[in-house]
């Protein structure tokens, strides 16, 4: 079922993109053709001056506007941070109007970037605060594009500009380009879709232990609760069915030195908008939150609460990225409905990173058409830092994923001959990409297959498909 949902998608893909290459042809593509992957201050108090925030390294727009203080009896606005000597573009955040002098007052979160201060993480500085207050920690980016190193731990991911980039550690660092492939998890894209497996993390970590070492990926993505439809799987119950096995396997994955993980939220319970027409409902769900919740007495904060687990999970794992989903609508929700929901998610995480006192993690946001559009988001990026734009194409269209002010990442792709495969490679190599191909899984046929299907985690045979990619994996390899 998977695999010719899979065939009905990649027509539509396929129509879609020679609509774009060829736009007089028109785009003969309606709503028919199924989609998947696979588918006091005192009385005297006077007013508190801020430190200046210092620059942010992306693309950001307006700085948000700095929390009130505690109102001193006489005390006054805080003065603005002047603009940043070294941010890029993007208009400059002013700082708060309405803050006033406390003697306790700490600083706001958003404001304008001072040319000395210390860079805030999306790349604005701290608003005036009260008399004794200190520098906010930093403002999130409007521009979608930003995202700083500053005191970003080393090996931990950023992005700046259209660009993704591995912090050294002291403020900087070099373009990240991940290399690798789509995996399944414990549901093995159906074939242990009702969970009889007995050990199926064993069989996984197995199958993983011989992709590392054949084909050397430095980026992996992995689906959760995909082709799951005989059992309802959550990271917040049962923990000993999914949750755990599944951070087990993830965090093997990432033991493996410069590799990252995507973990990508396919499908849960809490998601709405599903493609129930003429495509997969289980890879076509949207995040939904309190106000679109489909059930308020078993998703009160609709999808909200997965993504705090899985915040919870992996805080400090800097290898991991979080996925929000996998294609949200197929293609039948507006692009204003997906980027507000997608905004709403990443802004759920940054609170919980927050609270943990963590750095932010890559998110990846997704976008219409089977994700084969994020066109929208370059006009109105998400307003938080460190966001990527996923694309997923069959084949990968250029346009689709060039982008001057949008940081990328291919995040499926497949139907490639061997000629367009070394056209796309030598692109997306030139563009310094991530890409990730579909789909490794011996035991299911999830087309395109990578490797043929054994039903044996160490009888990794590629396919011709899959020598294509493996040879372009191990040319890479560090």
């Amino acid at each position: 079922m998977v695999a010719m949902l899979e065939r009905a998608r990649l027509g539509w893909l396929v129509c879609l993109a020679l609509a774009a290459a060829v736009p007089t042809l028109g785009t003969g593509c309606d709503d028919s053709g199924s989609a998947t992957e696979d588918g006091g201050g005192g009385a005297t108090g006077t007013a508190g001056t801020g430190d200046a925030g210092g620059a942010g390294r992306g693309a950001g727009g307006a700085g948000a506007a700095g929390t009130t203080g505690t109102a001193g009896a006489t005390g006054t606005a805080g003065a603005t941070g002047t603009a940043g000597a070294t941010g890029s573009a993007g208009a400059t955040g002013s700082a708060g109007a309405t803050g006033t002098a406390g003697t306790t007052g700490s600083a706001g979160r958003g404001g304008a970037s001072g040319a000395t201060g210390n860079g805030g993480r999306g790349g604005s500085g701290g608003n005036a605060g009260g008399a004794t207050g200190n520098a906010g920690r930093g403002g999130s980016s409007a521009g979608g594009a930003g995202g700083a190193a500053t005191n970003l731990p080393a090996g931990w991911l950023f992005t700046s500009g259209n660009k993704v980039h591995v912090s050294d550690g002291n403020g900087g660092g070099p373009v990240w380009v991940g290399r690798g492939v789509n995996i399944d998890d414990i549901f093995f894209c159906g074939y242990n879709t009702s969970l009889w497996m007995p050990s199926p993390e064993q069989t996984l970590d197995t199958m993983v232990s011989g992709l590392m070492s054949a084909w050397k990926p430095s980026f992996v993505r992995i689906s959760l609760s995909m082709a799951s439809d005989m059992v309802t799987t959550s990271w917040l119950t049962n923990a000993a069915q999914y949750k755990t096995p599944m951070t087990t396997v993830i965090n093997g994955i990432g033991a493996h030195a410069g590799v990252y993980v995507l973990v990508t939220l396919r499908s849960d319970a809490s998601m709405i908008g599903q493609d129930t027409t003429d495509g997969d409902p289980e890879a076509t769900g949207l995040p939904s939150d309190s106000t679109t919740t489909p059930d308020k007495t078993a998703f009160p904060t609709g999808t909200d609460a997965v993504y705090v687990a899985l915040v919870d999970s992996f805080a400090n794992a800097s290898f991991v990225l979080f996925g929000l989903t996998n294609e949200p609508g197929g293609n039948k929700l507006s692009n204003a409905t997906i980027s507000a929901a997608m905004s709403h998610a990443v802004a759920t995480i940054r609170a919980e990173e927050d609270r943990l006192g963590v750095p932010h993690h890559i998110v990846s946001v997704q976008g219409n058409g089977w994700t084969g559009d994020i066109s929208f988001y370059a006009s109105a990026p998400i307003p938080h830092d460190n966001v990527v734009y996923e694309v997923h194409g069959y084949p990968p269209m250029t346009a689709s994923y060039t982008y001057a002010n949008l940081p990328v990442i291919v995040g499926e792709y497949g139907s490639l001959s061997s000629s367009a495969a070394t056209a796309f490679f030598a692109d997306v190599e030139s563009k310094q990409l991530p890409t990730l191909a579909w789909d490794f899984d011996p035991f299911s046929n999830c087309a395109p297959d990578l490797v043929n299907v054994t039903t044996s985690a160490t009888s990794l045979m590629p396919t011709a498909w899959g020598m294509i990619v493996q040879s372009y994996l191990l040319a890479h390899a560090q």
